[in-house]
């Protein structure tokens, strides 16, 4: 937990100097003290994604990454206390309820953050893209050795950059920070908004939903960081003042949101709400979104050969390009995985599919359900069913959700409309039962530390079908001073597979499909490259002699 904390403390010295930059060089002067240290963490996601197409992101770019943050530490050193100072004051201000409440998350998600990742795709996927950026940066092809592979994100990118693999194997916890950051964020927004006008306002509410995201914090997700910053955006377009500075800032969480993952594309839709009123704010909107375009479709082109990956727009033939019929069948396991949980549906008409989804069991059922509910009750909300901002806002979230539900409704794609709408209603029914600002704040404090301090008795298979997300961890005072290792299964053994001119590691224990768990590279379950080369006649091979030079997808039905 200690080093935890101190790793924190390092990002925020990365963090505050770029965020700090960023709003000089925008004229942001609006911008509060908690968004600069959002969009440095953009800016730093940015960099290190453009730095991953010709270096490895290892020690080498840890170091001169330091020394451009101590250039600009330098440069904006006096805006930079500036705002730490500010920072200090808000907490200061706060009431002691929220203190209480912040403190709470903050040692909880030390806690959490030191135990093993919760979450399964650590274990195929997030721990081995991690470890190629920071063996190799991007690799041409790569979602040719593991159909997963193919989706690394920015947010993997920027993980690599701070995890500290020179030194650690434990060390993934950006999201513990995220988590706290937009924690501060919401209760200081909320407190101000009350002392201004006496308002009860929904941003506050958000706070109760930590039980949920705390699942997601011992693993470098990237959906932890679109739950955050899609509230963020809302609460810009539904409440802040429709300024440039206002519209600027907007976009750019936006175009994070896109960059860690394509699902949300459709809110693109509340930045064209409120361009019309500006030529400047289309020529901002147009630039910043050409250079976020091009290098994601780049990383995209260069481990896919897909530049808009996973759609098959505009395919670039290469020798690395993922073949049509693997890319078919990780297209289908995704869309399946959120009608069903054995993604076992043949040739489905959509009314069976939305059958199944409906019926799926556990914490599924729980939000498949919700969801519907709140948008019929969201529907009809006297407090904002006459504001026009609202009514777009939920035209918007509704197409984003009917894209899924007919695409792939997994409820982790949906929860930014879901915690939006259930903190609008619950403040909206908290307000006609005019309770008071100190209610509010002793419910999210109990919102925060009961739920929390119950987790290790909650029966997580009455929850989820998923044995993987089933077992229980034990825990070790250890953990105080040094968190665990990246992966629970750190200890499992590997042997050496060779197929065709390729070496790879596997579990020996084929404790999950897809699973590589935190083995050396390459790594990939047999079990997996067995199954594609039966089923579609394909092998993942080396490029060159050189696992620098990537992979490509063998056809061995030619050699028939």
């Amino acid at each position: 937990m200690i080093l935890i904390a101190l790793s924190w403390i390092i990002l925020l010295l990365f963090f505050i100097p770029c965020g700090i930059a960023v709003k000089s060089l925008l004229k942001l002067k609006s911008s509060g003290n908690y968004i600069p240290i959002f969009l440095g963490l953009f800016i730093q996601c940015l960099g290190l994604s453009i730095c991953s197409f010709f270096f490895k992101i290892g020690l080498e770019v840890f170091i001169a990454n330091f020394l451009i943050s101590v250039v600009i530490t330098y440069w904006k050193s006096k805006e930079i206390k500036e705002s730490v100072k500010e920072i200090l004051f808000d907490l200061r201000a706060l009431s002691t309820t929220s203190k209480c409440s912040l403190l709470s998350i903050f040692i909880f998600s030390l806690f959490k953050c030191s135990q093993f990742p919760f979450i399964v795709d650590n274990e195929s996927y997030y721990l081995q893209t991690i470890k190629w950026i920071n063996e190799y940066g991007l690799v041409k092809g790569l979602g040719n050795l593991h159909i997963y592979f193919g989706q690394t994100s920015p947010f993997h990118i920027l993980q690599a950059g701070f995890n500290f693999n020179f030194l650690t194997e434990r060390s993934n916890d950006i999201n513990g920070l995220i988590l706290n950051l937009s924690s501060l964020y919401f209760i200081t927004e909320f407190e101000k908004r009350y002392k201004i006008n006496g308002e009860i306002h929904w941003i506050g509410f958000i706070l109760i939903f930590n039980i949920l995201f705390f699942q997601f914090i011992s693993s470098p997700s990237p959906d932890l960081l679109i739950f955050i910053l899609s509230q963020i955006l809302f609460y810009y377009f539904m409440d802040k003042e429709d300024s440039l500075e206002n519209y600027k800032i907007a976009t750019l969480l936006f175009l994070n949101l896109l960059f860690i993952k394509i699902t949300i594309a459709p809110l693109i839709l509340l930045l064209f709400y409120k361009m019309y009123k500006s030529k400047k704010r289309l020529y901002f909107f147009l630039t910043a979104s050409a250079i976020i375009g091009a290098v994601l479709c780049l990383k995209n082109f260069i481990i896919t050969g897909y530049p808009f990956y996973p759609l098959q727009i505009l395919p670039i033939n290469r020798d690395w390009t993922i073949p049509e019929k693997l890319l078919k069948f990780v297209i289908h396991i995704t869309e399946n995985s959120g009608y069903s949980k054995t993604s076992d549906l043949k040739n489905p008409t959509i009314l069976h599919k939305l059958n199944s989804w409906i019926q799926l069991g556990g914490i599924n059922r729980i939000f498949n359900f919700g969801i519907i509910l709140l948008f019929a009750v969201g529907l009809v909300i006297k407090r904002y069913k006459n504001q026009t901002k609202y009514i777009f806002l939920y035209l918007v979230l509704a197409l984003n959700f009917l894209i899924l539900l007919f695409t792939s409704p997994q409820y982790r794609y949906f929860l930014p409309e879901f915690v939006f709408l259930f903190v609008v209603i619950f403040s909206t029914i908290f307000c006609c039962f005019k309770g008071s600002i100190k209610t509010a704040l002793y419910s999210f404090l109990i919102a925060i530390v009961v739920p929390l301090a119950f987790t290790e008795i909650i029966g997580y298979p009455n929850l989820t079908k998923n044995r993987l997300h089933q077992d229980k961890e034990s825990n070790s005072w250890t953990q105080i001073l040094i968190p665990k290792k990246n992966s629970k299964y750190a200890e499992i053994a590997f042997e050496k597979v060779t197929e065709g001119n390729l070496d790879f590691n596997s579990p020996k224990e084929n404790f999950f499909f897809y699973g590589t768990a935190n083995g050396e590279l390459p790594c990939v379950n047999k079990v997996q490259v067995d199954y594609l080369k039966k089923k579609y006649n394909f092998i993942p091979q080396l490029r060159t002699s050189d696992l620098a030079d990537g992979f490509y997808s063998k056809n061995t039905a030619e050699n028939e």
